[in-house]
């Protein structure tokens, strides 16, 4: 094998590892594995939710920035949000991973179905920027952004008005 064969089929690896990291991310938060989602962050990692994309004139949401240090922290958070968040579903797309070395940068757009509590539904949307850093052969999260675009409620949602048979269907 070539050595530029070995490094583009390495860049295709981490690119890999980085999107089962996220794919791992996701699905942790939405199991409620919060503990085990944490140990996908480096000890020294950043969790940090950046000021809402709001359109121009518009007022921000509720809550702002929040710049979370450590996995430890990280830890805590997950499990305060877990309290707060009786049901997340995480969806999503328009995926780019870039590989430079040790190191990876994953854009993802949003869509998650929320509940607060057990009976508030909410949709939100927004942009992940994440960095990530391979030690000794193992990729982690070293900085996790977050952007939101919008949350809106749901008041007719999965949590009030469950629809198991689709309207007009013949059986």
């Amino acid at each position: 094998m070539t050595a530029d064969l070995a490094v583009r089929i390495g860049r295709i690896e981490a690119r890999d590892a980085v999107r089962r990291l996220k794919a791992a991310y996701m699905q942790g938060l939405d199991d409620r594995r919060r503990g085990g989602v944490a140990d996908l962050f480096w000890e020294d990692a950043v969790w940090e939710a950046l000021p809402d994309r709001v359109p121009e004139g518009d007022p921000a949401m509720p809550g702002g920035a929040e710049r979370i240090v450590g996995r430890e922290a990280i830890a805590a958070s997950f499990e305060d949000a877990a309290a707060r968040m009786g049901f997340t579903a995480h969806f999503l797309g328009n995926e780019d991973v870039t590989v430079d070395g040790d190191r990876a940068v994953g854009r993802w757009k949003l869509l998650q179905a929320c509940t607060a509590g057990r009976d508030t539904a909410f949709w939100q949307a927004g942009v992940y920027v994440d960095d990530f850093e391979c030690r000794d052969g193992e990729w982690r999260f070293a900085h996790l952004r977050l952007a939101l675009d919008f949350r809106t409620p749901y008041p007719d949602g999965w949590a009030n008005k469950r629809m198991w048979e689709l309207p007009g269907r013949v059986r």
